[in-house]
C-alpha cells in the first residue's frame, strides 16, 4: 500500500516503513510523532481511493522524526563581465529526516515489515570472515629500457670559395 501525501508545499509518494526528507519542521523534535494529508491512497489489489473528501475522514498517514539534517549545499556565485566583481555564497537547506510508520484507510492499517532475523554465525567464520584477505603484490613489469638517442651526424662544412 502507498500513498501521496502533501508536506511541505509539494507531494510525496510513500510506503510504510521509507524514510524521506521533508521541508525543515521547526516544531518537532527528534521522536515525535507527525501526521500527514493523505491526498490518494492506493490498496494492495489496485483499488485507488482518490477522493480527497473521502480521505479527510478515513485516511491517515502517519511517521516520526528521525533527526534534523541539512542538504547538500547549493553554491552561489555572482559575476559580471569586465568589473571584477565576484561574489561566491553557500546555502545548506534544513530538512526533517521523517520515517513512516503507518498508512491507515479506515479499518485497514499498513504498517512497516518487520526485518527478519538473520542467524548468527559461529564464531570461528565470523572472525575469518571480518578479516580481510591479504592480496599478494603482483610482480613489477620491467620495461625494456630505451637506446640512447642516436646524435645526429655533423653537418659538413662548406668548402670556402676565394
Amino acid at each position: 500500500m502507498y500513498a501521496i501525501i502533501r508536506t511541505g508545499g509539494h507531494q510525496e509518494k510513500v510506503t510504510a516503513g521509507e524514510q524521506i526528507t521533508v521541508d525543515y519542521l521547526n516544531q518537532r523534535a527528534v521522536g515525535d510523532t507527525v501526521t500527514f494529508p493523505a491526498l490518494m491512497i492506493s490498496a494492495d489489489d489496485g483499488t485507488v481511493v482518490s477522493d480527497h473528501k473521502e480521505l479527510a475522514d478515513t485516511a491517515k498517514v502517519t511517521g516520526t522524526v528521525v533527526q534534523h539534517i541539512k542538504a547538500d549545499k547549493v553554491d552561489v556565485f555572482q559575476y559580471r563581465n569586465k568589473t571584477g566583481y565576484r561574489r561566491h555564497t553557500g546555502h545548506r537547506q534544513p530538512m526533517t529526516l521523517v520515517e513512516i510508520t503507518e498508512i491507515r484507510l479506515g479499518d485497514v492499517v499498513a504498517t512497516a515489515p518487520v526485518p527478519e532475523e538473520v542467524p548468527e554465525q559461529p564464531a570461528e567464520t565470523a572472525t575469518e570472515a571480518a578479516a580481510p584477505k591479504a592480496r599478494k603484490a603482483a610482480p613489477k613489469k620491467s620495461s625494456p629500457r630505451k637506446s640512447a638517442a642516436k646524435k645526429a651526424a655533423p653537418k659538413k662544412a662548406a668548402p670556402k670559395t676565394k
